[in-house]
């Protein structure tokens, strides 16, 4: 028994080694995609894989009708009868798993899930065997005719069905173009899009079969007569399927070596970078010493504290990027916003630095109203490079009587900003006793403000109250200041810092919770103003701001924990000028873990789906073709004998080769661009990351090129060769049977 399953595989080779290739590709698949963790690339590939392992069984089918026969002779019926054709399948699926499972483990793959792998391969067999056994099918004299048009004949309602749910499901795909959608769904769309593509062009195929087969010339007749059959076109589809799925795995690879080169040029934006071991205002100093005319060098100090955009901040010198920069981001994402970065410069320049105090003392005059004395409390919100601090009187003045009272300055030692001020009179009320005459606050007159010598009566001051108490009331005139406090006790007033904001370049994924704010170098907060908005920005990449650098180091303090001093160098920076700063290295050494961390093995991914999406699309084609050449070297005895002349049987195959190249080809380009001009932006590729720029996926016309080029040379290739019949082959007096119809 052993030997004849061997003997009848030998001799039926042709037929069980591209179904064992079927196999090894989907099992193959399986275990690369269970390795990589993304299963869901397996799904276009089982698809497809379900249009190449069907026909697969059908051919295997056909090549074993006289055994099948011989077995019903001999007696064997039902269950005896399935299971003596059972075994010489099951050994070609035993070989393709085998071989598709070998060939990943041997590249350093990895079975996560053996249970995944089994699951799939005993789908694919069961696959190949159903389909043969449904072929075998039938009463004897059907077995003992030659494999033709009973079959086809019987499959037509199939036919017809299929193309309508393959095209319902492509106008869904197209219709769900969501980045939402499950990543079993987006891997998918593309193949049945490309599927839908593969059976128009099988339609119009068989159109311009009707119309050659009308012709008066012999040889375009003899070409549509032939490629009007059912069969003509058989592996069509999912060659037309697999070659989208290659032509969008290609311009989606495409797409991320751009965007890993976009992400290398705009994280570092210079192509050498020195890290600087020193103080945040040292890092200007050395820059400049080492170039004093700022060709070369350009000092950076990168913040990026967490992941949310308003956390991520760079701070470049701007008066020396045109120089040291240039252009080199042109064509990127933050092409625009780098254009910006010269008018930052510019206007941080121009902007008035915010009056800081320069004395140690706090100096106020004031007068209370009322008919009594009342404690009260005065608080003038700093801040420094020191932190946030409070400025705090107490006072309990006779009403009518004008009052100084003064105190020693805190966390001051540098200079302090004025934020904002607190004035407190009496106990606390609250919201059930704010209606009570007790609650109700006397006037307080400010005469006089000095804060270490800045003069806070000058200011503007507005009621910010923090919450829905009775508001209190503020009346400012020249010198003069009075406020009369919330019936809560205490009212808040807030100046307007605007006049000094320092401008900022921003991301328009940057959303301040408040009023925008651009800290220093060491962390003190400052109102800024943005200048202007883009989708990316230098070093930062498309979350975060840029500041300029002279104007947001405070002398004599350090830099935040979280601050990254850099040297950002051009290429042609000569060495005695980077030996003065550091040891250099690559710029894209910046974005290294960036690009790694967001690409997550896409490259991997999608060239599984290209590689092995195009030999199912081989397979597919390869499959059936061996059945066609058979069927042309009967035919062309045929022609021999009837003498029909070799020169318009030459002109027939011609024909035939350039109207299924051209299918091929032409529906792999259409369908490809539409595939990525509606469903790549859906793909699941990159992980999502802070500071990730945005991934272009639009056409690109290398990937359209290499699916229609893929597509023409297999539908070409394998048609001329059903059609390239040796003479010694199609002797007419090898003919054994009357041509079938």
């Amino acid at each position: 028994m052993t030997l004849r399953v061997w003997a009848g595989w030998w001799a039926r080779r042709g037929t069980h080694l591209p179904v064992a290739a079927a196999i090894a590709v989907v099992t193959a698949a399986t275990v690369l995609a269970d390795a990589g963790g993304r299963p869901a690339v397996l799904v276009p590939l089982v698809v497809l894989a379900a249009g190449v392992l069907p026909g697969a069984g059908l051919a295997l089918g056909g090549a074993r009708r006289q055994e099948a026969a011989l077995l019903r002779l001999h007696g064997r019926r039902g269950v005896r009868w399935v299971t003596a054709l059972v075994a010489e399948p099951m050994l070609t699926a035993v070989l393709g798993g085998l071989a598709g499972a070998a060939v990943p483990l041997v590249l350093g793959a990895e079975i996560a899930s053996r249970s995944l792998v089994a699951a799939v391969w005993l789908l694919a067999s069961a696959t190949v065997v159903t389909a043969m056994v449904v072929a075998l099918r039938g009463p004897l004299t059907e077995l003992l005719r030659p494999a033709g048009a009973e079959r086809a004949r019987r499959a037509s309602a199939l036919a017809a069905l299929v193309p309508v749910v393959v095209a319902v499901a492509a106008v869904v795909a197209l219709l769900r173009r969501s980045s939402t959608a499950p990543d079993a769904w987006a891997f998918t769309a593309p193949v049945v899009v490309g599927l839908a593509a593969g059976l128009l062009a099988t339609a119009v195929v068989r159109l311009v079969a009707h119309r050659l087969a009308r012709r008066p010339d012999l040889g375009p007749s003899l070409a549509g007569h032939r490629l009007a059959l059912p069969r003509a076109a058989t592996g069509l589809p999912v060659l037309v399927g697999s070659a989208v799925l290659l032509g969008c795995a290609a311009n989606t690879a495409m797409a991320v070596h751009d965007w890993a080169r976009d992400t290398s040029l705009v994280t570092s934006a210079t192509p050498l970078v020195v890290s600087y071991d020193g103080p945040a205002d040292g890092l200007l100093e050395a820059t400049r010493e080492a170039d004093p005319d700022g060709r070369w060098l350009m000092a950076a100090i990168r913040v990026l504290e967490d992941e949310r955009p308003i956390s991520r901040r760079v701070y470049l010198d701007t008066a020396r990027y045109e120089r040291v920069v240039g252009d080199r981001l042109a064509g990127t994402a933050a092409a625009r916003g780098a254009d910006q970065v010269s008018d930052l410069g510019a206007a941080a320049a121009g902007t008035d630095p915010e009056p800081v105090t320069t004395g140690r003392r706090m100096t106020v005059r004031l007068a209370l109203a009322g008919p009594r004395p009342r404690p009260l409390r005065l608080d003038v919100l700093t801040v420094s490079p020191s932190g946030s601090g409070r400025q705090t009187v107490f006072a309990r003045p006779t009403p009518g009587t004008p009052t100084t009272v003064s105190t020693d300055l805190v966390r001051c030692e540098t200079g302090c900003r004025v934020t904002g001020m607190e004035v407190a009179i009496g106990i606390p009320c609250n919201d059930d006793t704010w209606a009570q005459p007790r609650c109700q606050r006397p006037a307080l007159t400010l005469t006089a403000l000095d804060l270490g010598g800045l003069d806070l009566l000058d200011r503007p001051w507005v009621l910010t109250e923090p919450d829905d108490r009775p508001p209190g009331e503020l009346a400012a005139t020249p010198g003069r200041l009075r406020v009369r406090p919330s019936s809560a006790g205490t009212s808040y007033l807030a100046t307007d810092r605007s006049p000094w904001a320092t401008p900022v370049l921003a991301t328009s994924s940057v959303d301040w919770p408040d009023a925008p704010e651009a800290p220093t170098t060491g962390g003190m907060a400052r109102p800024a103003r943005v200048l202007a908005t883009a989708d990316a920005l230098p070093v930062v990449g498309a979350a975060g701001t840029v500041l300029d650098l002279p104007t947001s180091v405070v002398p004599g303090t350090g830099a935040v924990a979280r601050a990254e001093p850099l040297v950002l160098a051009r290429a042609d920076t000569p060495d005695s000028v980077l030996a003065e700063v550091g040891t250099p290295r690559p710029g894209s050494e910046l974005s290294r873990e960036v690009v790694q961390a967001a690409d997550d093995g896409v490259a991997g991914r999608f060239a599984v789906l290209a590689g092995e999406g195009a030999l199912l699309g081989l397979l597919a084609v390869v499959l059936p073709a061996a059945r066609l050449r058979r069927e042309r070297t009967h035919e062309r005895a045929v022609l021999r004998l009837v003498g029909v002349r070799r020169s318009d049987q030459r002109s027939a195959g011609r024909l035939q080769v350039v109207v299924m190249a051209l299918a091929a080809g032409l529906a792999s380009v259409a369908a490809t661009l539409l595939v990525v001009s509606t469903l790549s932006d859906a793909l699941p590729v990159l992980a999502a990351g802070p500071g990730q720029l945005p991934l272009d996926t639009g056409p690109r016309v290398p990937a359209l090129v290499l699916a229609g080029t893929v597509a023409t040379l297999l539908a070409g290739v394998t048609t001329w060769w059903t059609g390239h019949v040796p003479d010694r082959a199609s002797l007419p007096a090898r003919l054994r049977e009357e041509v079938s119809p």
